[in-house]
């Protein structure tokens, strides 16, 4: 009977763990104008890196530049990795990047100014959980 309940109770715990945990966040396609490419890492280095485009010249493979699109603000009583959200889509669109988040916020990136407008959704993304 022990036996059982601590099968059962831990297969309830690691459930509940994963369902925790989200998902790695799908590759963004990066876009190509001319001979540069931008594109949006989920990562620098080892550390996470949501809301940015970087520009990189293709000849060099140097990076020209790199832009904060939007900023997460956490909820220090929730668990980190449920509040992020990553960028999810980049499509160009004349002289403008549309850059697409998870939470489905649209923003345009002006490549001559890199000015950032915001189509749909805030410059801040807060967390909408309800406690």
């Amino acid at each position: 009977m022990v036996k059982k309940f601590f099968l059962i109770s831990s297969l309830l715990l690691a459930t509940l763990l994963a369902e925790a945990k989200r998902r790695v966040p799908a590759k963004v396609l990066p876009v190509k104008v001319g001979d540069i490419e931008f594109s949006a890492p989920h990562l620098n280095g080892t550390q996470k890196q949501m809301g940015f485009i970087e520009a990189r010249d293709l000849k060099s493979g140097k990076i020209i530049w790199s832009r904060q699109i939007y900023t997460v603000k956490y909820d220090p009583d929730l668990e980190g990795d449920v509040q992020d959200v990553f960028i999810k889509s980049i499509t160009v669109e004349g002289n403008y990047l549309i850059i697409t988040n998870e939470r489905n916020s649209k923003y345009q990136l002006d490549l001559n100014s890199l000015g950032v407008k915001v189509i749909k959704g805030s410059l801040v993304e807060e967390t909408k959980f309800n406690r």
